[in-house]
């Protein structure tokens, strides 16, 4: 049973400058989430796509393949990860015959998760073919019913969610709990992303998780860091 774990690494980043391959307690970013789908025990593949040449040798020196260098028009700021995962999979079908039953995608920003976490969605979605594909959650700190859309001219605003009506003006206790996706790991049937162009398919599951390490700011950076250093054995 082929599972294929597919780590996306482009090398423009603005936010963090290569924040991808960015050192972080000792090792390139992108060296964690390498380390993460080798530690798994139902990943048998670890694939990373990126557009550098730098960036595949240094996934290369920690086992990751790099079989081919991604376009320059899927890693730009607007590069959907549908299409970054349909050029990977086209590709090892075309060239090796290759099919893996689950994508996993684990993003590099992403340099603390748990192994068990992982394993766990895989186990999930081997056990139900009906899921199209798994992301994590984590409770939403926000109150989503309560937000607005504001007007191009600065004045009108609109509800973002009016269900039931004028939910906004209700006891936050009476409402829906909302979740949002923290990005750390997807698992994907391949069948959603060639046939149905899509990296969530009809159903969609949720794995709660309570953490959040994602990195998009250095203040984000500084506090990944801190608590892999605080991991380190003395």
């Amino acid at each position: 049973m082929e599972i294929l774990a597919l780590i996306p690494a482009r090398s423009g980043s603005k936010s963090v400058i290569d924040k991808n391959i960015r050192p972080i307690a000792g090792k390139p970013m992108l060296a964690y989430s390498i380390e993460h789908a080798k530690a798994s025990k139902y990943i048998t593949r670890t694939i990373v796509s990126t557009d550098s040449e730098k960036y595949a040798r240094i996934a290369r020196d920690y086992g990751a393949e790099v079989p081919f260098i991604r376009p320059a028009e899927l890693a730009t700021d607007t590069a959907l990860d549908v299409d970054v995962f349909y050029h990977a999979l086209t590709y090892l079908k075309k060239k090796e015959g290759y099919m893996p039953r689950l994508v996993v995608q684990l993003r590099p920003t992403y340099p603390i998760r748990r192994i068990s976490d992982i394993d766990t969605m895989i186990e999930r979605m081997l056990a139900d073919e009906t899921i199209d594909s798994m992301r994590c959650i984590a409770p939403a700190k926000e109150i989503p019913h309560k937000m607005w859309y504001l007007s191009e001219d600065g004045i009108t605003i609109t509800p973002v969610i009016n269900d039931p009506p004028e939910c906004y003006n209700m006891p936050r206790q009476q409402l829906k709990k909302a979740y949002y996706q923290n990005a750390c790991i997807d698992v994907i049937r391949p069948s959603v992303i060639l046939d149905q162009h899509s990296m969530s398919g009809i159903k969609v599951t949720g794995y709660i998780m309570d953490e959040n390490y994602d990195i998009d700011t250095p203040e984000e950076f500084e506090r990944a860091q801190a608590a892999l250093m605080k991991e380190k054995p003395e």
